[in-house]
């Protein structure tokens, strides 16, 4: 099995929707290769503003590494491909995959077939080329999405559609152990430079809410420094070592989102992750959030600006509302959400696409 995305294992989606399955993939007679067309120091230089010439130089050696890559895909019986194998242009390399007779699995986890981009990054807009998914999805033996509404585009273009929403390792991702230290209260976003705008709407919210209830807000992962004014901010940054250790710094998690058909199309995993920590969180009551957090149960909804205010406002004041959301918050997880539960539907998967191409698993029948 070969695996493509554009990202490598820094970039959430790789990990939570490939990556993380490889152990278990192994031991049920999957041999993967991971081949991610940024390399990691190209991931984070490309958010970075301006220097348009050196990314185009750098781009271009990285794109000519995918396609020596492609020329060797017929060694594999499974190509699998995270979002596209070629992150700009028409659907070339996946056409020459779709030709050698290669059963093709294909995933994603965002409205990739609507546009949508850092507003601060034109060269990462100049990839996008969301016209050709569709194609992509016609092209695959199997197409694995991570929530209905993107089930129900890719069902217009290909019946073999599987959701399996994002997922994380509840044995790795879990509560703190130690005792919380001592100090302010935490509200803590956990993003990336393309989400920062989304933590930027909260900024009244949190100046309001600071004023009665103080509280530090601790950023990690944002675009860039963030002062609101009223609100005392630490940013960390972010890093893949010291991921959950990061969320679980949060005595409150704030997930916040646009209402618009990107944001629907999201898989509502920094919720997700939050609450496999054991993390109360007040989540935009947008897509896929709804499912995930029961309001006033395992988390809170917001819609207006006077739910962010009157939820954000109990949650710091009321250490035991924050303990019983977030013990209730971890049990959805472990239920519906864990790495437990969707391993045997990342399989199921895969299967029924290698059997499309006449390929079974050892051990595995018609």
């Amino acid at each position: 099995m070969l695996v493509l995305s554009p990202f490598p294992e820094e970039a959430a989606g790789t990990r939570f929707r490939i990556t993380q399955y490889i152990p278990y993939l192994q031991a049920n007679g999957f041999d993967v290769t991971v081949d991610a067309f940024f390399s990691p120091s190209f991931f984070r230089f490309l958010y970075e503003k301006g220097q348009y010439v050196r990314k185009a130089l750098r781009f271009s050696g990285l794109a000519l590494r995918r396609l020596a890559t492609a020329t060797r895909a017929g060694r594999y019986d499974l190509i699998f491909i995270y979002r596209e194998a070629f992150p700009v242009g028409p659907p070339m390399i996946e056409r020459y995959l779709a030709s050698r007779g290669r059963a093709i699995v294909l995933d994603f986890d965002d409205a990739i077939f609507l546009p949508d981009t850092s507003e601060a990054n034109w060269f990462a807009a100049s990839l996008k080329f969301v016209q050709k998914v569709p194609t992509l999805i016609r092209l695959s033996n199997r197409v694995i999405v991570g929530n209905e509404t993107l089930a129900q585009y890719a069902r217009a273009h290909n019946p073999a559609v599987a959701m399996i929403p994002t997922a994380v390792d509840t044995t790795r991702f879990v509560p703190r152990a130690a005792p919380r230290p001592a100090g302010p209260l935490i509200v803590g976003w956990i993003g990336s430079p393309t989400t920062t705008r989304y933590l930027s709407t909260l900024n009244g919210v949190l100046r309001t809410v600071a004023a009665t209830r103080p509280f530090v807000l601790r950023v990690s992962g944002a675009a860039g420094p963030l002062p609101f004014d009223g609100v005392e901010v630490r940013s960390e940054p972010w890093s893949l070592a010291r991921e959950i250790e990061l969320f679980n710094t949060c005595d409150v998690g704030v997930y916040p989102l646009a209402d618009d058909e990107w944001s629907k199309g999201k898989c509502g995993f920094k919720a997700i992750e939050f609450m496999a920590c054991g993390v109360p969180v007040v989540a935009s009551a947008v897509g896929v959030n709804c499912e995930i957090v029961d309001d006033g149960v395992n988390g809170f909804l917001a819609r207006t600006r006077e739910d962010w205010v009157d939820k954000l406002a109990r949650l710091c004041a009321d250490a035991d509302l924050r303990d019983r959301l977030g013990r209730a918050g971890r049990q959805r997880v472990d239920d519906r959400y864990s790495l437990r539960r969707n391993t045997p539907l990342m399989i199921a998967a895969l299967d029924k696409a290698l059997a499309r191409t006449g390929r079974l698993r050892v051990g595995v029948k018609s």
